[in-house]
């Protein structure tokens, strides 16, 4: 437990040794000054302990402290009553005024209008306010034109895409499996949907929770209230081959463990996985009494249509269905006067002599012990033993000359195993090979082969191939295996290499050897000969070639029709009406098929068992679903307690984290440094609060406010506090450098993908598009060799989604957006509960020489160019206000017009390097020497620190 922190009951020699090595001196050294390390006989009898598994007398546990502050619930203080009372504007500043009063320390000034506009646009929204913007909230006198700004961009709906952003971290949100293979998971986005969504309609936390754990098992689940269960599919999802799949699934329970815990609870049970937490009053049962929850659920992909797929669904299946109805009329319109044409075709016909001939089997034999039946249509039905490897022979006899083909008929029966047409359990059959031998029946020993040159099917499987059963080679063969249409007849036509001449009676043996195994032998078959093109003969089938050689006054109905209907494929006027209908058809509108990602209840759910050093191979006790005793008690509402009892006992007021953590987070976000700075951690060893008091009472203000995150937002926004300007003060940095007082607000750089939206907005290339598929900006040349086995497609995102919010890039786990990464984006693997903020040269040159920066400079500078503002000092105050939203000084004015002096200058004696400079998105006609220097003077603001920090 360390330093004392644990209270070691009992005085067995394990007890005693123990307290030994705990116990430590006031400078926290163990041991104690003077004391004596452990022998080596205490070590070994450690050591013999542990080995034995650490056995411990019933009821003497070590309990840790449980009297922790984030442990006792939330009790709303008295908003205190500072001396300077005239600076509140609301509860929030009496408790930061009251500090500040006591270390003898005034609060900051409150920001110029301009940088808190700009700083609420930022925090809010995530994009920079326009200029016009500015101005009128500068210009507004209203005494409540601030509040009435904030509500404003509260309502915006690009609120959810910038609070979105910071729970889709928490989430560990990502478009990939993760892992070597990472492989791509399209549906993604469908959960980040669900999440802008419901922060926009300031869903409350409460809800928010429930449906995230458990949306599925709430009663009569909406389609978002399923969606949001996307939030534990975010995990890793391992498609490697040799992978053992349980293990896999333990993994995914365990982090769903791990986040639930570190984002609603602020509690690192991660820790428990392995042994009980050494810090937190948490044991390795009560970790996996949690796990049981998520070690019980499912993963199910369900519908996920959007609204606007729907839309557009029925939209084109309304028209499709008025087009075809229209077509279909027309044809059967056209129908009897097709009566009037038929003979004339007929008279044109060129038919084939003979057609096909079916073989009469003189004797037929099974080399696996097969038996034949010979039905009335000629063919064979193979019946009797099924053995594993079999050769069929056939043997007839012709006086035909001029045979050019043999047609295999692989016929369906329902003696067969589903109906056939071969022996194999599903109906399939592999021939590998069909061999052909002619002797004349004089001399019946003098058997020669028959060269087949190629072979036509109606259907062969992939892989297995019809050519493969004349190639000479045993292993290979024709199958016909097709997983949406199995159990039909199939037929193979073989086209000798020269035509069999016959000059006297001939005998003709077949073979078809059978040597893939498992009973894959065809089931019936049929066999016929031609003497005739067998290209001219596939169009004819034998029934209809018969009644067309019948005269049309001898033939009976059935083959009236038939050739009626046969005609109907060639009638010029007909067909096309037939063709338009088949190409209307082929281009039927498909039910969109988004498939969301969500979790759902496993009706066989496993057991649940503590594992053994966290090796999910080695049980130990069997374990009831339970959870942390520390906390608020858990009602048990039924037998197997399920994700929705976990989800409410989080969300109930009565838990003493879950409020306390997420408007610890909510503050984090305003001011870049939460109350408790270690906000995925509110166990022993987390920061003390800065402001213990502010912190209970914004918690149970949270909760009074109906869990409503849009009024914390409101509430925090509309102080006093948050308003102070950002500059740092020598009088107070020495003394509070991390700006634990509160004494003014925090400057930082604004998140990786903010950066690039400011980017993108003040060009004018933002594209404002909310919601949908993530895009794939442009990226830089080797990035995905990168990724396993050339297998990462990076298709450049066409038109204006390239210039989508960064929120929607594609984020693919092994290789992801390097621009993104540059800037302290997070990997997605594991939830993150704050980013990191670092300040490196490769951000600098990013900004400054990155080709989708450099773009949208060239797009600024377009854009000035384009408003054919007179000096240049007009045009480098308007690229200063569109990116920093206020007016340059004068000091800062004069440096920008004698660089865009210096810069003419250059371009003007090089003007190729002119034109490849400004190449893109300048106004028809430009000069490049001025649309060149505009884009420089872009460059140079749009890379000032000041452009990407939210002051």
């Amino acid at each position: 437990a360390g330093s004392g922190k644990a209270i070691i009951p009992g005085d067995s020699a394990a007890s005693l040794l123990i307290k030994k090595v705990t116990a430590s001196d006031e400078n926290d050294r163990m041991p104690p000054a003077g004391n004596k390390p452990l022998t080596t006989e205490e070590v070994a009898s450690l050591t013999a302990w542990i080995n034995a598994g650490a056995p411990w007398p019933e009821g003497r546990v070590i309990k840790m402290r449980s009297d922790h502050w984030s442990f006792q619930n939330p009790v709303g203080p008295e908003v205190p009553k500072p001396q300077q009372s005239y600076w509140v504007r609301n509860p929030i500043d009496a408790f930061v005024l009251q500090r500040l009063e006591a270390a003898g320390v005034t609060p900051s000034p409150e920001a110029d209008k301009a940088t808190l506009i700009r700083r609420l646009h930022l925090d809010l929204v995530g994009l920079p306010p326009t200029p016009e913007e500015v101005d009128a909230f500068v210009n507004d006198s209203s005494p409540h034109a601030y509040e009435a700004l904030v509500n404003r961009l509260l309502a915006s709906p690009h609120f959810g895409e910038r609070w979105g952003r910071h729970w889709l971290d928490l989430a560990r949100y990502a478009d990939s499996n993760g892992y070597e293979k990472d492989g791509v998971r399209p549906y993604a986005y469908r959960y980040r949907d669900y999440v802008i969504d419901a922060l926009n309609r300031d869903v409350p936390y409460d809800q928010f929770i429930i449906e995230q754990l458990a949306g599925d098992l709430l009663n009569n689940p909406t389609q978002m209230q399923l969606l949001a269960t996307g939030f534990h599919r975010n995990t890793l999802t391992n498609t490697e081959g040799g992978i053992d799949p349980e293990e896999d699934r333990v993994k995914q329970a365990k982090d769903r463990t791990n986040t639930t815990a570190s984002v609603f609870l602020g509690l690192t049970m991660a820790c428990a996985e392995c042994h009980s937490h050494k810090y937190d009053p948490v044991t390795q049962r009560e970790y996996y009494g949690m796990y049981s929850f998520f070690n019980r659920a499912m993963e199910k992909n369900v519908p996920a249509a959007t609204q606007g797929e729907e839309l557009a669904y029925k939209q084109a299946l309304t028209r499709y269905n008025g087009e075809r109805a229209k077509l279909v009329k027309a044809i059967n319109d056209e129908r009897p006067k097709i009566a009037d044409r038929l003979p004339a075709w007929e008279a044109s016909l060129n038919l084939p002599e003979k057609g096909w001939m079916i073989v009469d089997p003189l004797s037929y034999a099974s080399s696996g012990g097969s038996e034949f039946k010979e039905l009335e249509d000629k063919s064979l039905l193979v019946t009797g033993a099924e053995p594993t490897f079999d050769t069929y022979t056939v043997v007839t006899r012709t006086t035909e000359t001029g045979i050019r083909a043999i047609r295999l008929e692989a016929l369906t029966d329902e003696s067969l195993t589903e109906n056939g047409p071969g022996r194999a359990h599903n109906g399939n059959f592999v021939l590998n090979e069909f061999r052909v031998f002619a002797a004349p029946m004089s001399n019946p020993d003098k058997r020669t082969p028959v060269k087949l040159s190629e072979v036509t099917v109606d259907f062969e499987q992939k892989g297995m191939e019809a050519k493969k059963a004349i190639d000479g080679d045993a292993n290979t063969g024709w199958a016909i295996y097709r997983e949406d249409d199995m159990n039909r007849p199939r037929t193979a036509v073989f086209t000798l290499a020269e035509p069999l001449a016959v000059d006297e009676e001939t005998i003709l043996t077949f073979e078809l050897a059978h040597h893939y195994g498992r009973a894959h032998s065809i089931g019936r078959l049929r066999l016929s000969l031609a003497a005739e093109d067998p290209k001219i003969l596939a169009e004819y089938t034998d029934d209809i070639l018969k009644a067309l050689k019948t005269p049309a006054a001898d033939r009976n109905e059935e083959q009236a029709d038939k050739v009626v209907k046969f005609y109907a494929n060639y009638d010029p006027e007909l067909q096309k009406h037939v063709a338009a209908l088949r190409g209307l058809d082929a281009a039927k509108p498909q039910p969109p098929q988004t498939q969301a990602q969500t979790i759902a209840k496993n009706p066989t759910p496993p057991e649940t068992f503590i594992q053994v050093r966290g090796d999910f191979l080695t049980k130990g006790d069997k374990v009831e679903t339970q959870l942390p005793a520390v906390m608020n008690p858990f009602q048990v509402k039924r037998d197997l307690p399920d994700r929705l009892d976990l989800a409410q006992w989080i969300a109930t007021p009565e838990n003493p984290l879950t409020a306390r953590v997420q408007v610890n987070r909510i503050w984090m976000y305003l001011f870049g440094e939460g109350i408790v700075r270690t906000p995925g951690d509110f166990g022993l060893r987390s920061d003390e609060p800065t402001h213990p008091e502010l912190l209970d009472w914004l918690a149970t203000e949270y909760v009074a406010r109906g869990w409503s995150t849009k009024d914390m937002i409101r509430l925090i926004t509309s102080s006093a506090t948050y308003r102070q300007s950002s500059n740092v003060r020598p009088d107070v940095w020495e003394r509070d450098t991390e700006n634990k007082l509160l004494a003014r607000q925090n400057r930082f750089r604004v998140t990786a993908e903010v950066t690039r939206d400011m980017y993108l907005a003040a060009s004018g290339l933002l594209d404002r598009t909310i919601g949908g598929p993530s895009i794939r900006p442009p990226l830089p040349s080797g990035v995905t060799n990168l990724g396993y086995a050339n297998s990462i497609k990076w298709q450049e995102s066409g038109g204006t989604d390239k210039y989508r919010r960064g929120l929607y890039i594609f984020f693919q786990r092994t290789v992801p957006y390097p621009m993104l990464m540059t800037f302290d984006c997070p990997d997605s693997n594991v939830t993150n509960t704050q980013r990191t903020r670092s300040n490196t040269p490769l951000q600098a040159l990013t900004l400054l020489n990155s080709k989708v920066f450099f773009e949208t400079a060239q797009a600024l500078g377009g854009r000035v160019l384009a408003e054919q503002l007179e000096s240049d000092a007009d045009r480098a105050s308007r690229v200063f206000r569109l990116c920093l939203g206020r007016a340059p000084s004068e000091e800062e004015l004069a440096r920008l017009v004698a660089f865009m002096e210096e810069q003419r200058e250059l371009f003007a004696a090089n003007e190729d390097s002119a034109v490849k400079f400004a190449s893109l998105h300048q106004p028809s006609g430009a000069n490049p020497t001025e649309a060149a220097v505009t884009t420089a003077l872009a460059r140079v603001v749009m890379n000032l620190d000041e452009f990407v920090t939210r002051e």
